[in-house]
């Protein structure tokens, strides 16, 4: 399971404060799940491959649950993550971005493409899906009557680039936090980042289905 370090904010509130807060940000987020640049261009069923845009742990379990998730209900061909450590030294690697509009969207930093097209040539596919998870945090709400929740949120940006032509064709721009509860007792350390960033890549290809028209036949 993922082990988290980030900052913490502590706050104490009142318990009836407490249950509100927790409903409202477990599991919340808002933004673009996945979006073409072009609403008329064609995602072709062929080949893909998702590499990381950080190098932090979190960057490469997200990596993983988009890939499983994308070779799970799509119909493209998906590269594992374990062929993609193959090729790639020192990977996770790091992919710098150009965040726009306050980060409402991010693309991959022009002087890193021959990074990616370098990438992409090893492992031959059409499509190369950079996903980041950004300033991933853990905020602890405790009621005065004592008992605490702690939420975990991170920004969730991606881009997609089609080849030959290298070129961006979509982005991924979102918040997602979820909270834990008395259960966090019962669970192994870590597992509540897990499902943000399982929940976070299943929301990317739940838009991704019905966008691209790629979703495999139930």
């Amino acid at each position: 399971m993922l082990t988290i370090l980030s900052n913490t904010s502590f706050k104490r509130i009142p318990s009836l404060a407490l249950v509100a807060v927790s409903l409202l940000l477990g599991g919340c987020g808002g933004g673009t799940m996945f979006a073409l640049k072009d609403g008329n261009h064609t995602i072709k069923p062929t080949s893909i491959t998702v590499i990381t845009g950080g190098s932090e742990e979190s960057d490469l379990k997200l990596a993983e649950y988009l890939t499983k998730e994308l070779k799970e209900r799509t119909t493209l061909q998906v590269v594992d993550q374990s062929d993609v450590s193959k090729v790639i030294p020192s990977y996770p690697i790091t992919i710098k971005a150009v965040e726009e509009k306050d980060g409402e969207v991010a693309w991959v930093d022009p002087s890193e493409k021959p990074k990616i097209e370098k990438i992409q040539a090893k492992l031959n596919t059409n499509y190369v899906f950079v996903i980041w998870s950004k300033g991933l945090t853990k905020s602890t709400v405790c009621s005065n009557r004592g008992g605490c929740t702690n939420t975990y949120s991170t920004n969730v940006y991606g881009n997609m680039l089609e080849y030959p032509a290298g070129q961006i064709i979509s982005h991924t721009a979102f918040n997602k936090s979820n909270s834990d509860s008395f259960l966090a007792l019962f669970r192994p350390k870590g597992y509540y980042v897990d499902e943000l960033l399982k929940d976070s890549a299943e929301d990317i290809v739940d838009e991704f289905i019905k966008v691209t028209n790629t979703g495999r036949n139930k």
